[in-house]
């Protein structure tokens, strides 16, 4: 088989207006200085709750570039890089889209403030495959003419995949006291005074730092940190995979081994945070860890 390399560059820009988004019409106007009022004699239509509605006032731009490398060689190596470095900003999420304290339901009086990181973007994104045909075999470079021999160390495959991603944004809140409440459908943020990741990192007692968000004053409950504005720990795994076929009695049918490890390496990757909240206890602490190492065995049956 002739030698294969293919390397492709692309752009990929899109913009997005008209998007359908969620509010509270009924958001109350905060407290002004040292009074008091009731969440209910702050907002417009006093007789009633909270009024849930939808408008197309979403925004949202991804801006992407994206190269894929692709080699195949004679020897039974085949190679195949995907890369990402990309950008996606919007004003709220899709409403089954809200990740990690993240809120589809946006500040009703001020949409320009919840403009920030989308709660799906990853700015790295790198996946790289080989695949290899182990050279032992009837076919192979180095032939095995011994029945018995090729059946244990004849026509072996492996396939490694390496995946390698940014962690995913984390929108910090805070829980607000009555005075400062406006709403029970939002998720207000604190201000940011300072680093909000500490430099230790992947420390699963103290990743985020509540040292480095304040609580806004009652009369301006959202604060000033963006929306989306830390992210959880890059996500690295190794999956690994050995595979043979047995032919029965014809070429058509075989017998198909597999033994697969993924997360070969039994790396820990941290879940994100469960408590994203800045007055909360147990805040920016790693709860839960994505699945360790998982072997498995399987054999299937062509024919």
């Amino acid at each position: 088989m002739p030698k294969i390399c293919y390397f492709d560059i692309a752009y990929v820009g899109t913009r997005s207006v008209g998007l359908i988004i969620l509010g509270d019409e009924n958001q109350a106007l905060p407290n002004a200085l040292n009074q008091n009022l009731s969440l209910a004699a702050r907002r417009p239509f006093q007789n009633f709750n909270t009024i849930e509605i939808s408008w197309n006032g979403g925004k949202g731009t991804y801006n992407a570039l994206q190269t894929k490398l692709e080699k195949r060689f004679r020897n039974g190596f085949y190679l195949l890089n995907s890369f990402t470095w990309s950008k996606a900003i919007d004003n709220a999420p899709g409403h089954l889209e809200n990740y990690d304290g993240d809120n589809s339901l946006v500040n009703f009086y001020n949409l320009p403030a919840d403009k920030g990181i989308s709660s799906y973007n990853q700015p790295v994104n790198d996946t790289l495959s080989v695949l290899y045909d182990l050279p032992f075999g009837k076919s192979r470079r180095f032939k095995v003419n011994n029945s018995v021999l090729d059946a244990v160390a004849g026509g072996w495959g492996i396939n490694v995949i390496n995946t390698m991603t940014s962690g995913l944004p984390l929108n910090i809140t805070y829980g607000p006291t009555t005075q400062a409440s406006v709403s029970s459908l939002t998720t207000p943020r604190p201000n940011l005074t300072g680093a909000p990741i500490y430099l230790s990192g992947g420390n699963p007692i103290n990743y985020l730092n509540p040292a480095a968000f304040s609580l806004p004053l009652y009369t301006q409950p959202w604060g000033a940190a963006s929306r989306n504005i830390a992210r959880a720990p890059a996500f690295y795994i190794l999956d690994f995979g050995l595979h043979k076929s047995f032919p029965l009695w014809s070429e058509a049918r075989f017998l198909q081994f597999r033994a697969e490890a993924f997360n070969m390496l039994n790396r820990t990757n941290f879940a994100p945070p469960s408590t994203l909240s800045a007055n909360s206890s147990g805040f920016g602490v790693f709860t839960a860890t994505l699945p360790a190492r998982q072997v498995q065995l399987a054999l299937k049956l062509v024919f």
